[in-house]
């Protein structure tokens, strides 16, 4: 079944058009978050890396992201996310998109997750860019891939598994960072001492 027939899928909006211009004397509105796509990582959203944009002017509000949305980033690698209800509210950016479900008896949004992260997607993809100056796939260009239709508990055990499997990848990034800066810490104190020592 083409993704078009079971979802619609929304570009993210120009940050730039509703970003309050200061300089220019232009009123804040109101801060929001902004879901950058480094953020978007293994299925699943980082909260530590998420933006933040002082707004000048409304956002509409199918450019937030709203529970059981699927955010995929437009530009390499295409990863993917499954936006949990602790994620929605995010502003979505231009560099994004949001998929959102129509025909919830066909298909599954952590399903759909996990597909769109899938190497089979991602070749589909890459190969609709080849050759174009800036590799960023298009909205039809989504809305045409062709998702497998599966039964749907086979899909929901998919779907839960990836994102969970996601949650422990990115929960382990976070050990491997705290190490790296613990160790570079105890490195730096080391020399400090070091020079001092030598003075």
């Amino acid at each position: 079944m083409t993704l078009e027939n079971i979802a619609s899928v929304t570009a993210g909006q120009i940050m730039t058009r509703v970003t309050a211009d200061k300089d220019a004397g232009e009123q804040v509105l109101g801060n929001v978050q902004v879901l950058v796509p480094k953020a978007i990582v293994s299925g699943v959203i980082v909260k530590e890396d998420l933006g933040d944009a002082e707004l000048g002017k409304q956002i509409d509000e199918e450019k937030y992201t709203h529970k059981g949305d699927v955010v995929i980033k437009l530009s390499t690698p295409y990863d993917a996310a499954y936006v949990d209800e602790e994620n929605a509210g995010l502003a979505i950016p231009s560099f994004c998109a949001a998929i959102r479900i129509t025909d919830d008896d066909k298909m599954d949004a952590m399903y759909l997750t996990a597909f769109l992260n899938s190497s089979y997607v991602r070749n589909e993809l890459t190969a609709k860019v080849v050759g174009s100056a800036r590799p960023m796939i298009k909205i039809t260009d989504i809305r045409a891939l062709e998702v497998p239709e599966l039964n749907m508990k086979d899909m929901q055990d998919i779907g839960k598994a990836f994102v969970l499997s996601g949650l422990k990848k990115a929960t382990l990034q976070e050990m491997i960072d705290n190490e790296t800066k613990l160790m570079e810490n105890v490195v730096l104190a080391s020399i400090k001492e070091g020079i001092g020592n030598e003075e």
